[in-house]
Formats: C-alpha cells, structure tokens, sequence
C-alpha cells in the first residue's frame, strides 16, 4: 500500500518486509512469499504482476479497489465493538478464519478503535453438524459430495449432489443442493454418515435459481405452523418466550415432534392434530419400552 503504482519486485519485498531475511535459503523465502500470497487472496487483497518495459522483472501491485474502504462508509467505536462479537462469535472453523480476517480488514482501514464497553460479552454461535464443514467447504470449491441421508419411515439412501448453500432456517440448519438437475433441500440433522467428496466439480449455479428455491423454502416454513399451549412457569414457558399460547413455524414436523417430546406435560399442542399424534405415539412407545 505504501509503494508507488509502479509497484515492488520481489526481491525489493524481500529487503522490506520484515521476517524474509530470516529465512536460511532462497528456496525458504520463496515458500514463505507463496504462503503469504496465499493469505492475502484468503484475506481479499488481489495481487498483480505487471512488466513495464520488455524485459523488465516483474513487479507486484495491488489491484486497484480490492482493499478501497468507501468513502461514505464510517463506523462509530461501538458500531466496530458490534462487529468484533459478531466476528469472534463464530466457533466453526468455515466461518471463524474469514470473520477474523474480515474484522482485520476492518480495524486496519477504520479510524475508531473498538468500544471495550461491550468487550464483556462473548456470543457463541455453535454448529454441533459434523455434516457443516464438510459441506461449507465442498460448497466453496465447487465439489460434489456423498452421503447418507434418511427420511422418517425409510432406510437411509446415499444421495450424490452438488452443495450450493448452507441456511439457518426456523432452527433448522438446511442445505440447498442440486440433484438430477433440480435444487433441493436437505435437513443436516437427517444426515447420517459423513460427507465425502467425490472428487467431480460441478459449474456454478446461477444465484437466481439459489434464490428461489430459498424463496420457496422459506414460504413452506411459514405455511407450517404449530400453535402450542404452555404450562406458566415451566422450562418450556421460558423457553418459548413467557407467553401462555404461541405459535411456531417449522421446518419438518417430525424433528419438531422429537423437540418438543422433552418438555413432556409442559406442552399441550392445539394444532395440527398430526403433531399431537406424533408426540403422544412416540410418549407411548416409550412407556411400552421403559415403564
């Protein structure tokens, strides 16, 4: 950022920076330039070669824009402080790497420190999916994938498809997918084997159609909606807020069976009447087996 437009050879780098006249060989510098060439790709920062004269040693650049902070764009000390709990909230190991880096971006380029008003906090936003990363990362390189999955009343079947997104939906951690040409969804918690890539790459799915079928995921969700009667001042009346009646939407009828089976008595659920019926065949099955 310091150089001129022109930009530095690599030996001129190699003078600079500090940690390069470390290195015991010119085979070490050169790996330790690859891996940090790599980091600032990882980290945004587009570099470019460019030969101003035939002939000329290469130069490196950074590429116009690719580390511009906008003009109009200010963060207040506390507006920052929110951004680094978001950013150190992240516990997987997909999110947590590009979180640090985006929040070192930020503090190299802001003029504000973060408020240490809020440095008493620390989020934690957990994925417990062993399928998660997997999938995160055949998601980021395009890579098709193998595994398990079972739906209630049947053998788990393998299914072979291209990932293209990762949702968080009414509690429900969701993969969009592309199988046999179509975008389909696929509930992690029906996940029952690891996720294994295949080795085939597959083209990018245009963004419209990923929008779609997520447009169309989520209508489904606010069509199913349980209303549930809790007991006052039960675990379950905390949980849902402290009200007496409410209404939830949901995903997939019978994993929200299996939730709601742990506040026992606590609930009463008014509708639909299929939900009641799951809970209480699952209540009874496990009398039969255990009392």
């Amino acid at each position: 950022m310091a150089a001129s437009s022109s930009g530095l050879t690599k030996q001129a780098l190699y003078e600079a920076v500090p940690g390069y006249s470390e290195a015991v060989s010119f085979d070490a510098k050169e790996k330790m330039f690859d891996r940090d060439k790599k980091a600032l790709r990882e980290a945004g920062v587009q570099l470019e070669t460019v030969q101003h004269e035939p002939g000329e040693v290469e130069r490196y650049v950074i590429a116009k824009g690719s580390i511009d902070w906008p003009p109009d764009f200010l963060l207040t000390p506390e507006q920052l402080g929110l951004v680094e709990l978001a950013a150190k909230a992240w516990n997987t190991k997909q999110f947590s790497v590009p979180a640090r880096t985006a929040l070192f971006r930020l503090k190299s380029r802001g003029a504000v420190e973060a408020s240490r008003e809020l440095s008493f906090l620390s989020p934690r936003l957990l994925v417990r999916h062993k399928a998660f990363t997997p999938l995160a990362e055949a998601i980021e390189e395009t890579r098709a994938v193998l595994f398990d999955y079972r739906v209630p009343s049947q053998e788990a079947r393998t299914r072979q498809v291209n990932p293209l997104k990762l949702r968080l939906i009414q509690g429900e951690w969701v993969l969009l997918a592309q199988r046999d040409g179509e975008i389909r969804n696929y509930l992690l918690r029906r996940i029952v084997s690891q996720v294994k890539q295949t080795g085939a790459s597959f083209e990018p799915v245009d963004q419209a159609q990923i929008a779609q079928a997520e447009k169309e995921l989520l209508d489904f969700t606010q069509r199913n909606q349980a209303e549930l009667e809790v007991v006052e001042d039960s675990e379950a009346w905390w949980h849902f807020g402290e009200e007496s009646k409410i209404k939830i939407n949901f995903m997939d009828e019978d994993l929200l069976a299996e939730d709601l089976m742990e506040f026992g008595n606590e609930i009463r659920v008014l509708s639909p009447a299929s939900l009641a019926e799951k809970i209480r065949s699952r209540l009874q099955a496990v009398v039969k087996l255990h009392a």
